[in-house]
């Protein structure tokens, strides 16, 4: 599976590194440099793959909390119900 994902990714790379027309981008008033469109297709991927890892591992971060809070209150939990299940019934 690694080596298909490696291929693809090779492969795109090639078939983007074929244009190599200079391109600027303006935004309103403001204009980047001119570069080729591998670059900006690489950067714009590169940027992604970046926001991507980031929004995992703040997603991952909260997930953990949230188990560890859920653990915390299962212990809690199940000591309450060791301690009812203990009680004898004549007090």
């Amino acid at each position: 599976m690694l080596v298909v994902l490696g291929a693809v990714v090779v492969f795109l790379f090639a078939v983007i590194a074929v244009n190599q027309s200079a391109i600027s981008i303006r935004f309103l008033a403001w204009q980047t440099p001119e570069w080729s469109v591998f670059w900006w297709l690489l950067l714009a991927f590169l940027s992604g793959l970046g926001l991507g890892l980031l929004a995992i591992v703040v997603l991952s971060a909260k997930q953990s909390l949230k188990q560890r809070q859920l653990r915390k209150d299962l212990e809690l939990s199940n000591r309450e119900l060791h301690r009812l299940r203990n009680l004898s019934l004549h007090d």
